[in-house]
């Protein structure tokens, strides 16, 4: 969803605070609206609840009992937000159980800037914006 000055609503769910702060400081340059980073699933959902982000951005491995793949399903299933994980896991079986929870990209950490910025176009460009 684009909020009222025509931007878009980015959500950030990571849970190392510097991580989140620095890829809020990225977004925001490249023009996007940026929701206050959610370090926990618990947290994201209530974020996503009030502030209906257009996308979602989302770590593996997150603060609390929920894991960014759970979460993902959930943005999905209860508010239709596409996600994109960035995730430290190279494994082949974590990128799958990311493309089974619907994630329309998976970038590795740590990731290139050019690479987030087409992952993030593309998922915002087939999310029906």
């Amino acid at each position: 969803m684009k909020n009222t000055n025509g931007k878009i609503k980015i959500l950030i769910v990571e849970d190392e605070s510097i991580t989140a702060m620095s890829m809020a400081d990225l977004l925001d340059l490249w023009g996007y609206d940026v929701c206050e980073p959610a370090p926990s699933g618990e947290d994201a959902l209530k974020v996503a609840e009030t502030e209906r982000p257009a996308l979602a951005i989302l770590d593996i491995k997150l603060k609390g009992d929920m894991s960014g793949l759970e979460l993902a399903a959930l943005l999905k299933e209860r508010f239709g937000i596409p996600v994109v994980f960035i995730s430290g896991y190279a494994d082949e079986a974590i990128r799958k159980q990311a493309e089974d929870a619907g994630a329309a990209g998976y970038l590795l950490k740590p990731f290139d800037l050019a690479h987030l910025k087409t992952m993030l176009e593309r998922a915002l460009g087939s999310s029906n914006i």
